[in-house]
């Protein structure tokens, strides 16, 4: 008699179970619905000192809290890197932790300093895996407007480890140097 009560009670459970495993099927079908939403709010910045990004080269620079490393260390504006005079154009290397890819370039020129001295027209470079191994590939010539927002550039799909910025030209002629708030990487 015990064993028909077992088996009774294991046929009552049954339901219970398939009902659990019902919802946790759907759950699981569930999440990957929303996996990709969730993915995209928390996009990576490629070309962040946080995320293991480094300047490794800069033609000049004021010092201070106006190093070129302040470029890619995701600050609150202002603040931002500096040349050391208005002489151009000036440069700027970031090395990715690891080749990349990416096809979103985003500036932000609030850097505290005059909008006189913000940079204006920026040549963006990739290579990989050096730049003596291959040299640089043009990315995009962008021209900036004095905003104290990101802005945005999409461009093709590249990949590269070293980044390099040229900046060609200061929002003003004859600036006494030349600004950049922030700079950053994504793949969108």
């Amino acid at each position: 008699m015990s064993i028909c009560a077992g088996c009774n009670s294991d046929h009552r459970q049954r339901p219970a179970r398939r009902a659990v495993v019902h919802i946790a099927v759907a759950l699981a079908v569930t999440a990957t619905w929303i996996a990709p939403a969730s993915f995209l709010a928390q996009e990576k910045n490629l070309a962040s000192a946080r995320n293991g990004a480094q300047v490794i080269k800069y033609t000049s620079e004021q010092g201070g809290a106006r190093r070129a490393e302040k470029v890619i260390d995701e600050h609150a504006p202002p603040g931002g890197w500096a040349s050391a005079d208005g002489s151009l154009p000036q440069e700027i290397i970031v090395r990715l932790p690891a080749s990349a890819r990416f096809n979103t370039l985003v500036f932000n020129l609030d850097s505290g300093a005059p909008e006189s001295e913000w940079a204006r027209d920026v040549s963006i470079y990739a290579a990989d895996p050096f730049p003596t191994m291959g040299g640089w590939k043009l990315v995009a010539d962008v021209r900036l407007a004095r905003e104290t927002t990101d802005q945005t550039f999409s461009v093709d799909q590249m990949d590269g480890r070293f980044i390099r910025l040229l900046i060609r030209e200061a929002q003003s002629s004859g600036a006494s140097r030349v600004t950049l708030g922030q700079f950053k990487l994504f793949m969108r």
